[in-house]
This record gives C-alpha cells, sequence and structure tokens, in this order.
C-alpha cells in the first residue's frame, strides 16, 4: 500500500463547493484511513508559504491532494490566480517538482463543452510538465451529476481511486470522533442589547462591528477607490478593499405583470462625494469608475422574518440570548480555512442577519456534524442520529438529493425536521452552531450601463456627483414538487430595496473586471475601427448593453469633439437577443428599437415561445444574413464576438460559429477554432456565462 502518511490539502474555488469537497474528503481519510490529515487546508493563495516553496518542502511522506474548480469559460478561480501566474513562468525548470506527487479532483460543469474542468486540467498538465507525478487517476465532477453533482462524482473518485491507495484502518481501529473543542470562545453578556435605530447603526453597528469582516468578503480582483470613489489605477497588491457603500435610485419590473418571472432593472448609486472621469471629459478606461462589462459584486442580508423563523427552531438556551451582546474570539489555529471568521462583537441576531448564510443548503457533512449532535434524551433522538448520518453517505446520495437539493430544505428546515436538535440534552450549542454555519457569499452581478454615458450627461445636474451602476436581475423564485415555495437570497434581497436619498450600509457592492474588460474602443472618424457583434440570451442581455451602450457613447464623445455630424453604421454595434415572449420578457426593447431607428445598433432576435416551432439565438447567428453574417463580421470585418447568459446557449453559440468558419476556411473547424483562440488572447472574443 501508499507509503505515504500524510496529505498537504489545497483548493481553489469561487462559490465554496471546492472547499466543501476538501471538508468531505478529508473526515472520510481520517475515518477510514491511517493518513495524518489535519484539516480541510486552504486556498493556493492563502497558504502558509506559495505554492512553488510549499512543494519544494513538502516531506517525502507527504502528497498533494488538490480539489480545484473552473469558473466562467475554462478560467482558473480567484483563489489560484497568483499560484497559477507562478506556475507559467517559462524560466522554470522542468524537473523542478520532481519527486513529488498530487492527486487532482476537478469541478466543473459539462454544459461547457471543450472548456468543462479547464481549470484543473491545465493545472494537472503543468504540474506533469514540472516534474510531478500523480498519485491516482484525475477525478473530474459535474455540477449536472444526478443526486449530488459534483458530491456525487466526489464519491465515486474517493472510494474507486484515492481510497485504494491508501492503508485502510483495521477494523479494531478505534473510530474517529468528532473533535467536541470550538474554535471559539464565546462570551454572552447579562443583558440583551436594545435595538439600534435606524440613524445609529451606521456608527454603532457597521463601522464597530461589521466593517471589518465585510472587508474579508472583497473579491481579490477588486478594484481599490479613494475617499471620494476615485478608481485607483495602481492599487495594493493583494489588499482587501472595503464594499463601496450605495443607494436604489430605481427599482422596477420590466417584465409583463402576469409573465412567471420577475426581472428586475436597478440602478444603485455607490456613495461618492466627487465625479469620477468628468472634471476634463477624458474617456481613458483609467479614469472611469468602471469599465464596460465588469462585475459588481454584491453582499446580500437575511430577512426578519427568516432570522425569526430560525431562531424559533434553536434549543431554547440559544433562542434566550439572541440579542444578549457576544464576544467572539478565536482560540485555536489548527482549524485554518475550516470554519468562518465571525464579527469579534455583535449579537446572535445581528450575526443571522448580516453574516451567516441560514438560507442555504446544507451540505451532506452538515448533516453528519449535526447527527452527533442530537439529544438521546428525546425519543426520537437516537433514530434521528441515525438518520441524519445516513444522509451524509454515499450510499444514500439519492435520498439526500430528494430531501434537500430537491425540496430546497434549509438550514431552518432540517433544524424543524430534527427536533431532537432542539431538545433538552441536545449538543447544539452556540459555539457548535457557529461552528457549523457557512458565512454570506457575496453574489456576482453583469453591469448593464456604461460608464462614458456620464460623460455625456456631465452637464446635467444632479444631487451628488457619484455614479450610477445599473442591474438587470431576475429574481429566483418557484415552488418545489411538494409544494414548498424557495427563493434566491441576493436576487430577493434586491427586489425589495426601495428607492432611496439616503446610502445604507445595508447595500456594499465592490467592482471587478468582468470577461469583456478588452471591448474595441478606437473610432476612426465616426465609425468604429472594430465592429461588435453580441449575443446575450435572457439577462445575458445585461453585459451586452453595456458594452453597447458603451460604444455608442464614445461615438458620441468622438463626433462631438471632431465636430463632426453622426453617420453611424448599424453594422458597427450587432445585437443578437434571445427570450421566450416578445411581448413577456423583451428586455430593454424600447432601447434598442429607439437605437435601430437611428442605426445605432442591429437588432436580432429569437423568440422561442412566439411560434410553434423554436427558434433560439444560435439559429439566428448561423442564418443571418443568408448565412453570411460570421463570415463578414469575423474574416472579412475583423470583427469582435462576445457572448452571455446560460452555459448550453453559450456553447451552441460557438459550435455553430465554428461551423459556418470552417466552411469557409481551407483548415476547417480546426482552423475556426484556432482563430477563435487567437482572438480571445486579443480580447476579441470572449463568454460570459453561468448556471
Amino acid at each position: 500500500m501508499s507509503a505515504f502518511t500524510s496529505c498537504q490539502i489545497l483548493w481553489s474555488t469561487q462559490s465554496g463547493r471546492a472547499k466543501a469537497c476538501a471538508r468531505r474528503t478529508a473526515r472520510i481519510l481520517k475515518e477510514e484511513t491511517t493518513l495524518n490529515v489535519n484539516d480541510v487546508g486552504s486556498s493556493f493563495d492563502d497558504a502558509s508559504q506559495p505554492f512553488l516553496d510549499l512543494v519544494a518542502n513538502l516531506p517525502s511522506d507527504t502528497f498533494l491532494l488538490l480539489f480545484v474548480s473552473t469558473t466562467g469559460d475554462g478560467e482558473h478561480c480567484d483563489s489560484i490566480r497568483d499560484t497559477w501566474k507562478a506556475l507559467l513562468q517559462k524560466s522554470l525548470p522542468k524537473n523542478l517538482l520532481q519527486g513529488k506527487q498530487f492527486a487532482l479532483y476537478c469541478l466543473g460543469d459539462r454544459a461547457y463543452g471543450p472548456q468543462f474542468c479547464a481549470g484543473g486540467r491545465k493545472l494537472a498538465v503543468r504540474l506533469l510538465q514540472l516534474g510531478m507525478e500523480r498519485y491516482c487517476d484525475v477525478g473530474y465532477g459535474d455540477d449536472n451529476t444526478p443526486n449530488g453533482g459534483v458530491f456525487r462524482d466526489l464519491d465515486d473518485w474517493t472510494t474507486q481511486h484515492l481510497l485504494t491507495k491508501l492503508t485502510s484502518k483495521s477494523e479494531d481501529s478505534e473510530a474517529v470522533t468528532e473533535a467536541a473543542e470550538s474554535p471559539f470562545e464565546i462570551t454572552v453578556g447579562d443583558e440583551p442589547v436594545a435595538p439600534i435605530v435606524k440613524d445609529a447603526w451606521r456608527d454603532e453597528i457597521y463601522k464597530t462591528s461589521f466593517q471589518e469582516y465585510f472587508t474579508q468578503s472583497c473579491p481579490v480582483t477588486a478594484y481599490h477607490y479613494d475617499s471620494h470613489t476615485s478608481r485607483l489605477s495602481e492599487a495594493p497588491v493583494k489588499i482587501k478593499t472595503e464594499p463601496l457603500l450605495g443607494k436604489v435610485v430605481n427599482n422596477k419590473r420590466i417584465t409583463a405583470a402576469d409573465w412567471e418571472q420577475d426581472t428586475r432593472h436597478i440602478e444603485i448609486r455607490p456613495e461618492s462625494t466627487q465625479a469620477t472621469g468628468r472634471s476634463n471629459g477624458n474617456t481613458s478606461t483609467e479614469t472611469l469608475p468602471y469599465c464596460a462589462g465588469d462585475i459588481a459584486t454584491i453582499l446580500p442580508f437575511n430577512s426578519d422574518d427568516e432570522v425569526k423563523r430560525f431562531l424559533s427552531v434553536l434549543p431554547e438556551s440559544i433562542q434566550k440570548v439572541a440579542d444578549n451582546p457576544l464576544s467572539i474570539k478565536i482560540v485555536e489555529s489548527k482549524w485554518n480555512n475550516s470554519f468562518a471568521r465571525w464579527p469579534s462583537n455583535c449579537t446572535l441576531r445581528y450575526l443571522l442577519t448580516y453574516c451567516a448564510d441560514i438560507h442555504s443548503l446544507p451540505e451532506r457533512e452538515d448533516l453528519r456534524a449535526l447527527s452527533g449532535l442530537c439529544s438521546l434524551e428525546a425519543e426520537e433522538g437516537a433514530d434521528q442520529r441515525s438518520k441524519l448520518k445516513s444522509l451524509s453517505e454515499t450510499s444514500e446520495a439519492a435520498l439526500f438529493a430528494d430531501y434537500i437539493l430537491r425540496e430546497k430544505r434549509s438550514w431552518a428546515d432540517v433544524l424543524y425536521d430534527f427536533a431532537s436538535l432542539q431538545a433538552p440534552g441536545s449538543k447544539l450549542t452556540l459555539e457548535a452552531l457557529l461552528q457549523l454555519l457557512p458565512p454570506i457569499r457575496p453574489r456576482d452581478f453583469s453591469i448593464a450601463s456604461a460608464p462614458s454615458q456620464a460623460l455625456l450627461d456631465a452637464s446635467t445636474p444632479k444631487d451628488d456627483d457619484s455614479f450610477t451602476l445599473e442591474l438587470c436581475v431576475a429574481v429566483v423564485q418557484g415552488t418545489t414538487r411538494l409544494g414548498r415555495s424557495y427563493h434566491g437570497l441576493c436576487s430577493e434581497f434586491l427586489s425589495r430595496m426601495v428607492p432611496t436619498k439616503e446610502f445604507s450600509p445595508l447595500l456594499q457592492v465592490w467592482l471587478r473586471p468582468g470577461s469583456f474588460s478588452r471591448l474595441p474602443r478606437e473610432i476612426a472618424e465616426s465609425n468604429f475601427s472594430i465592429p461588435v457583434l453580441c449575443v446575450g440570451a435572457g439577462t445575458g442581455v445585461a453585459p451586452m448593453r453595456g458594452l453597447l451602450l458603451e460604444r455608442d457613447a464614445l461615438r458620441s464623445i468622438a463626433a462631438s469633439k471632431n465636430g463632426t455630424p453622426l453617420t453611424p453604421d448599424e453594422n458597427d454595434n450587432i445585437l443578437v437577443f434571445g427570450c421566450r415572449k416578445q411581448q413577456s420578457d423583451y428586455y430593454y426593447k424600447d432601447e434598442w428599437r429607439a437605437m435601430e431607428q437611428e442605426n445605432r445598433v442591429r437588432v436580432l432576435t429569437a423568440f422561442s415561445r412566439d411560434q410553434v416551432r423554436k427558434i433560439y439565438v444560435q439559429k439566428v447567428v448561423k442564418d443571418a444574413d443568408g448565412g453570411k453574417l460570421i463570415v463578414k463580421h469575423l474574416l472579412e470585418k475583423n470583427g469582435a464576438l462576445y457572448i452571455a447568459g446560460g452555459p448550453r446557449m453559450a456553447r451552441a453559440v460557438k459550435e455553430e460559429v465554428v461551423e459556418v468558419l470552417g466552411d469557409a476556411l481551407t483548415g476547417g473547424q480546426k482552423q475556426a477554432t484556432q482563430l477563435l483562440n487567437k482572438l480571445q488572447r486579443l480580447g476579441r472574443f470572449s463568454i460570459e456565462a453561468w448556471s
């Protein structure tokens, strides 16, 4: 069997799934093998030392256990960016990592086609190039695998590959039990804290307790701003920045009142005392507060009703101190990244409202941890402990999928169903609760507005000089097969934001580069040097709207400076938009029609449900101009192509483009693929897709 006695765990994740896979695997290894596993490790870029140094100093009896997610169109996650740059150095010798071994589990979505698990696959190739050896076959997790997605695939890989290479514990070995100790030392104040009035919240709670905590959620690539919300062209490396505070100035539904989907146009104005990029009319991207196609990362909060419901299913001993002041200290560091760093001073109610993701679905490892907390004094305590443990097992993946995934059961639902967790004798203490609950994860939204538009409106009086972000948000809501209602945390949070004149710490946003940051901006006379074709379906129109409005603004600015009349060519800016029904969810149709009438944009549409035979954007892209649009745009005019929406749609559009170009090129589809790869390197072909 294996000569290795320990492993070093690293993960890269965007949404937390790779870390969750690491957590599950670490627990299984501790229970079933003789391997020494201390914790779930850390992200690649947050490891105790740079990756190359860590591997070089890896003991001979230790191998690397890696969990790598893929984000976007085959891209690496933020938490491995620095490591990946270091690994790509051409000066690295081919035998640099010789004698070291790694086991790798990749996470992705097969709907992305050739880009499935691309991040993990690229890492594996590079490690092999540098002399490392595979400890076992690489594992692949697909979001769409029945009964658990990547976690279902993880169990198969762990059982069939990873564990077969390791020494199993003997049958008479002592069972591994969860550590009784907690990483937290919590002191509860004697008297409840009076509710903070609205006007005092910002100074008494936000700045004193939560501001530092919220800063932890800052995306790695977020822009940095000065005190006046002017974007800094050179920001400190790897320094997390505080979020911008904002106010909603517009929030309106843009789907028909009787339509099944509530999609909203939301305008957010970050707090600012100074205009950005207005004073001299400079259109350089460095002087603008953000770039067309950028991402707004928003941190949502739980509603008061959801918090009340969650508190009601906790043990009475916890409920009665919900409003007492808490002092939370970390007393152990060996858990590393396996628990949340909560605010050091707050109340439980505030923590559940602003920090803990009680709305999320518990993972299988959470259910296993809860099983050990059931009260055996309760009549059904032993049975419920057994059921919770069973739900975490590989053999019961289908049961877990039915109970948690398909019925969208949150933490409150599970605590309600398993009443022995509330009964006298329950081990669900305040410390155990805070060790289990995950922190709220910020959500990403493509910005649907154009920063250069503000330069055209510079003469329009405003209450202040801050800039405005516009989002197109589909509110996630529905009913399960058993009639249980559910909603998305962040989309519902934004949908209930009422337009206000006041800035609020309740609306926090970071801005960061998106997939389309290299939008062609060069103008010759009054037209663009490079035409752009944008393909967006549903809310995928959001970044496309930002790109097209940006180019429209740049053209108007150039014409004004040169004193020349506008003679726009509609083929400079082309939009292919798809939705279900023209009268129900055709987002921004009045804007597109007005721009079409002036030849500022050409719009091609696909309304899938408006005729018997469904039509999608990929067919429109292929058939437009008698099937010649793609060839004219990409080959004859050297244009740019951008795609946004669901992964299946994005894959279908790309396949049609490759097929059409393949028919026109002597090298066929192979040459067509090479052309798209070249355009991608130049920033003239990009995909932004999300599930």
